[in-house]
């Protein structure tokens, strides 16, 4: 009874030293903290925290309604761009009645990748960037020698698509 006792203790320790080394290992790193503006004098929006790994994030904070008037049917958009300016996407917090002093507190959580600015609005109406595609694809990096190889092989491909449906 003894034996069977101390494996017992045994698989209890070692379930506590392996669920501690886990908790340890999948610990969030973030390491990035991004820059952001507030494109609003009123209402006041302050952030908190804000933080950033290489593939998510989040930002929060709180949005105090300063103004004299109920607002209805408002959004607090976040624009996230990249270190080289690039619009990586929007999310967006929807904020339906708006009283007069109200402090409304923000948690906004995003997937997107090496972030380094945001952007913070207060809009009526959701207005998402257009991405170009030149930025998605980045065809400004590619140097001609490549831009010469790509070009055949897509017609190729092109060709090898359409060519079935053409013979009978």
């Amino acid at each position: 009874m003894k034996k069977l006792f101390r494996y017992f203790i045994l698989f209890i320790a070692f379930f506590f030293v392996i669920g501690l080394l886990t908790n340890l290992e999948m610990k969030e790193n973030f390491d990035n903290e991004p820059k952001y503006t507030a494109n609003v004098e009123s209402p006041k929006i302050e952030v908190t925290e804000n933080k950033s790994s290489f593939s998510h994030g989040y930002i929060k904070g709180s949005i105090t309604n300063d103004t004299k008037e109920l607002m209805n049917d408002k959004y607090l958009q976040f624009d996230f761009y990249d270190k080289d300016g690039i619009y990586n996407g929007t999310e967006v917090k929807e904020i339906k009645v708006f009283n007069v002093s109200e402090k409304i507190p923000f948690n906004v959580n995003y997937n997107y990748e090496n972030i380094d600015r945001i952007d913070i609005k207060f809009v009526d109406e959701v207005d998402k960037p257009q991405r170009k595609i030149a930025e998605i694809l980045n065809f400004d990096n590619i140097d001609e020698n490549t831009k010469r190889i790509a070009i055949p092989i897509g017609i190729f491909m092109g060709l090898y698509a359409v060519f079935p449906l053409l013979v009978p």
